[in-house]
């Protein structure tokens, strides 16, 4: 924690200073997709599902543009207590070759949308559009990698917009302090909430969304506490691993929220599970390596700093990145526990 290691470490923290400030303006998971589920019926007709992210106003959710040569048709009883909120197409002929598209009444939130189609009989297909794009063209046969690749790109893109959870690996590498300590953190993060991903997706362990959300708001206000005390013989300090185990396994249910929200193909959970896994680790890891890049320019700057602006280069930026940490967890916190009613 002296000399350079000392330096990199106040710069982590700056680093996280300003994630923090742009998160205090955004929600965390806004970057939910939106999932279309498709599942084929008999006699040709098939039933659309659409879950949107409660971040879309009731005003704006969107709608299916039926495919050229589909009719809607009523659900059928046999089918209603799975189909609800569904609308069912009569599409003679299949699918396939088809153009499946949503409508968004008042404005496209810029989200991505999944699509997945469940034939009766052979495997699921999907495809993961960018926001700009507006349609799916539904193929004759399901590609071998779709739901590698698409889960992995959500999981990138779940932890890229789930800020929570990246302050809490800022604060994370702000108490463990030394590039070795930091190390033990994010495996004992990564293994810990990798184990809750699993049990909860499998449905062999599941807690209420409300509750886990807000104890991961509470997680970075716990960090922020301790970074904003320095006593370096508290638990955190002195463990930091053992603590990123334990909050691991509460953000691992966060991330199995999501999940649970744009739903995963059967018969390939196994693989979606480890495509989303993977790439929220990459995406965790994307954010260390700007941490760790951001630290390294400061690191660099100290010197001019010292000349130029000797007030800025001493001012603590440990303290200021664990108050402003505490001021977004607290909120984050009171807005989640409000939610309960």
């Amino acid at each position: 924690m002296i000399g350079r290691l000392g330096t990199l470490v106040r710069a982590l923290l700056c680093a996280a200073l300003l994630t923090g400030v742009f998160a205090a303006s955004a929600s965390a998971h806004d970057a939910r997709p939106v999932s279309v589920t498709i599942r084929e019926l008999p006699a040709e007709r098939y039933a659309f599902r659409i879950r949107t992210p409660e971040s879309v106003p009731l005003d704006n959710q969107p709608q299916i543009i039926p495919p050229s040569g589909c009719e809607a048709t009523g659900i059928p009883q046999e089918n209603a207590p799975a189909l609800t909120a569904s609308t069912v197409l009569s599409c003679p002929g299949g699918l396939a070759g088809r153009e499946i598209a949503l409508q968004w009444p008042v404005y496209n939130p810029s989200l991505s949308t999944l699509f997945r189609l469940q034939p009766l009989e052979g495997a699921a297909m999907s495809r993961l559009l960018a926001p700009s794009d507006g349609a799916w063209t539904v193929p004759a046969e399901p590609a071998r990698f779709d739901v590698l690749k698409d889960y992995l790109l959500l999981g990138i893109e779940h932890i890229a917009g789930g800020l929570d959870h990246l302050l809490f690996v800022a604060g994370l590498l702000l108490v463990a302090g030394t590039i070795r300590r930091m190390l033990w953190a994010i495996t004992g993060f990564t293994l810990a909430h990798s184990v809750t991903l699993a049990l909860s997706t499998l449905d062999l362990v599941r807690l209420p969304a409300p509750p886990v959300e807000a104890a991961i708001a509470l997680s970075i206000l716990f960090l922020a506490v301790e970074i904003v005390r320095g006593k370096r013989d508290s638990l955190a300090f002195r463990h930091p691993g053992l603590v990123a185990c334990l909050f691991g396994l509460l953000h691992g249910f966060g991330f199995a929220g999501v999940l649970r929200d744009i739903g995963v193909p059967q018969g390939e959970i196994a693989t979606a599970l480890l495509s989303f896994n993977i790439g929220v680790e990459l995406g965790q890891l994307a954010f260390v390596a700007i941490l760790l890049a951001l630290g390294w320019l400061w690191a660099r700057m100290q010197p001019r700093l010292a000349n130029s602006a000797p007030q800025l280069a001493a001012m603590p930026m440990v303290l200021v990145a664990g108050y402003v940490l505490g001021t977004i967890s607290t909120f984050w916190l009171i807005e989640r526990l409000s939610g309960f009613a």
